[in-house]
């Protein structure tokens, strides 16, 4: 479920910028994550570096009604991101158990992006940005949003604020 905050984040990224980051083993763009960069253009991992809380974390299927928002609906969301990129982010759906997902964050090209630590050779482009000490990442992920048991293509907004 975790990794659904992450992808919906991707979702959104690359509906807005149309645009993926993927490993050296991609043939499309060539992308070697030991290329990336730990600093970006507005702001760079140091600074996002910590324990984060999301105060919204909405979910929803494009061209749909169909939308959650965990917070909102009593659950929670943490995102912890250490100085070298790595990161751990925790969902809990209000009644559920938690669910953990893990990766590394960097700048590719420029671009914000994630790598899962279960799919280490497809990092994907998020829309990533920090103002007035709110960490905000948006973009398309793959996430429960019907609760039909099957993950949807979505679209996450997830504003957090340090803990």
């Amino acid at each position: 479920m975790i990794k659904k905050v992450f992808l919906a984040s991707v979702l959104v990224i690359l509906s807005l910028f149309v645009l993926s980051c993927e490993s050296d083993e991609s043939e499309e763009d060539g992308i070697d994550f030991s290329d990336c960069s730990l600093t970006g253009s507005n702001f760079s991992i140091s600074d996002i570096a910590g324990n984060w809380t999301a105060t919204q974390a909405n979910f929803d299927i494009p061209g749909t009604s169909e939308q959650i928002d965990v917070v909102a609906d009593g659950g929670t969301v943490t995102l912890n991101v250490q100085t070298n990129g790595g990161f751990t982010l925790v969902i809990t759906e209000n009644g559920s158990a938690s669910e953990s997902t893990t990766g590394d964050l960097a700048f590719c090209e420029g671009l914000f992006t994630v790598r899962y630590d279960d799919a280490l050779n497809d990092p994907e482009t998020i829309q990533g940005s920090l103002n007035n000490g709110i960490f905000t990442i948006t973009g398309p992920v793959e996430y429960d949003v019907d609760g039909d048991g099957n993950e949807d293509e979505a679209f996450v907004v997830l504003r957090l604020q340090r803990s």
